[in-house]
């Protein structure tokens, strides 16, 4: 699978799927297809653009049907791209599932993020405890599967920050364009 490594090609790809929080504000670049940009983001060398894969996913829970067939692609030579591409699916699923009331609010209903990882991983299930055991189980995991210190808990709730902040920015946008 060709990879895409240009930073702002990425950048323009994830703004047109809701994930937003990245500079450049005004990226641009060629349509990139689901599993070329999941491919490309596991695989990158910026921690930041491989995070933004949790926010694609609760953004866009249809991107889920992708996951198995970009792992399947990866799993040749890409060994830390597929644990980075398993880690940031299963932080959204458990993310989902923690913060389903609010995702709600801005997003109405949506489709579940399949747990298809936490039996295999030997996580706890995202339905249990509203999915908090399974992200701290899977923050430990992420870290054995890495060699830098990293603390991968954080990111995943910087993530979910960042989500949340943009959802309240559009829904407020929204507001005002409405009164206007």
């Amino acid at each position: 699978m060709p990879l895409i490594h240009d930073r702002e090609t990425l950048v323009a790809a994830l703004r047109e799927r809701g994930v937003d929080w990245l500079a450049p504000s005004d990226a641009q670049g060629e349509p990139v297809p689901d599993e070329t940009l999941i491919a490309s983001l596991a695989a990158h060398d910026d921690a930041r653009l491989r995070s933004t894969l949790t926010g694609l996913f609760l953004l866009n829970p249809e991107l889920a049907a992708s996951v198995p067939d970009v792992l399947v692609r990866l799993s040749g030579n890409r060994a830390s791209a597929v644990v980075e591409l398993v880690a940031r699916y299963m932080a959204a699923v458990y993310l989902q599932n923690f913060w389903r009331t609010q995702l709600k609010l801005y997003l109405g209903d949506f489709p579940d993020l399949p747990d298809i990882y936490s039996a295999r991983l030997d996580l706890p299930s995202a339905r249990e405890g509203f999915g908090k055991p399974g992200l701290y189980a899977l923050a430990d995991w992420h870290r054995r599967q890495t060699p830098e210190a990293y603390n991968h808990l954080a990111e995943y709730h910087g993530v979910m920050t960042h989500v949340l902040a943009s959802l309240k920015l559009q829904a407020h946008s929204y507001e005002r364009a409405g009164a206007g």
